[in-house]
């Protein structure tokens, strides 16, 4: 990847491992779009309102979606982005929609990824992802998610 406009390449073949069915969740395909160092952070609240935050390791991360989607049709998809590139860093949002079915319920909801990312051995690499999603009492106001497509 040499810039901004691969970032989209980069952001649509993590959607697209993420939204395949559980046997077909090819991750070492993805693996070069990470630093050895990354970390994958999930944040949100738990049950009785207070806030959590997990922190993954590529490995780490890839068992927690396989025991969290095991027996779950998930699908997500970016639907807006913006980069900012400085140097050998770079700061990426993307704005994704899901949608994530069971056998007795389907839920669908909006959140944000928010990369960093490091220009490493001629090539772009992620650093960390940090992400969260809409709830009750949070929502992506417009100067964050706007409806320009993320193609």
């Amino acid at each position: 990847m040499t810039g901004k406009s691969d970032f989209r390449e980069l952001t649509r073949a993590l959607y697209q491992v993420v939204s395949a069915p559980p046997e077909q969740r090819d991750w070492d395909a993805i693996r070069h779009y990470y630093h050895p160092q990354a970390r994958l952070v999930r944040t949100g609240l738990n049950p009785d309102g207070s806030p959590f935050v997990s922190v993954f390791t590529l490995d780490a991360y890839i068992e927690n979606v396989r025991q969290v989607l095991e027996d779950v049709s998930f699908s997500e998809v970016e639907v807006a982005q913006e980069s900012v590139v400085f140097g050998n860093v770079a700061r990426l949002t993307s704005v994704y929609e899901y949608t994530r079915r069971t056998a007795t319920q389907t839920v669908r909801g909006r959140g944000v990824n928010f990369f960093t990312l490091v220009h490493d051995a001629g090539e772009w690499r992620i650093m960390s992802i940090v992400w969260d999603n809409e709830r009750p009492g949070l929502s992506l106001s417009p100067e964050v998610y706007s409806p320009r497509a993320a193609s």
